[in-house]
């Protein structure tokens, strides 16, 4: 893995684990009330991490964590649209007037200051609110019992940890 994709792996793993939570549990808790608790536990395990999977401790992952995975999944619904929209920019505006819109006269100034703009309040809001509530959701399964701790490519790494690598290697 190269050195600059560790930054966007590790701002966008736990966005998109965190955003497809709710509809994850949502169709493992489906599948569990139509009487297939095989594929729920493969399906969970794939989302959360190998645990203790009983069906009670499945749904109460679903119950509970609903507001985290309703907001989450709003968080990134909301990014993932205006990211189109920003850096899509001449697609969807070049049939208007972007002369006097920010960045004008021109249509490549107006891309550049949208998507510019864009791409730092997407850092902003997937590298703060949106991981802190995967940890949030990471949290309230492994005190389920579902998970043992936060581990994976969708894991949320504390700020100021060094990889496991660099350790190793000095």
């Amino acid at each position: 893995m190269s050195v600059t994709s560790r930054p966007f792996r590790a701002v966008c793993a736990p966005a998109v684990r965190s955003a497809l939570a709710l509809p994850a549990d949502l169709a493992g808790a489906a599948l569990l009330l139509a009487g297939q608790p095989t594929r729920a536990a493969r399906l969970h395990a794939r989302t959360w991490g190998p645990g203790h999977w009983t069906p009670g401790r499945r749904l109460a992952r679903t119950v509970l964590g609903l507001p985290l995975d309703a907001l989450a999944l709003l968080l990134v619904g909301y990014a993932a649209f205006n990211s189109v929209r920003n850096f899509g920019y001449p697609i969807w505006y070049l049939g208007t007037d972007y002369h006097q819109a920010w960045g004008g006269p021109t249509m490549a100034g107006v891309w550049a200051v949208h998507a510019a703009g864009w791409a730092l309040c997407l850092y902003v809001l997937l590298r703060w609110p949106v991981r802190r509530l995967a940890h949030a959701q990471q949290s309230l399964a492994a005190r389920l019992g579902l998970a043992a701790r936060p581990t994976g490519p969708g894991a949320v790494a504390r700020v100021g940890a060094a990889p496991a690598e660099a350790a190793v290697s000095s």
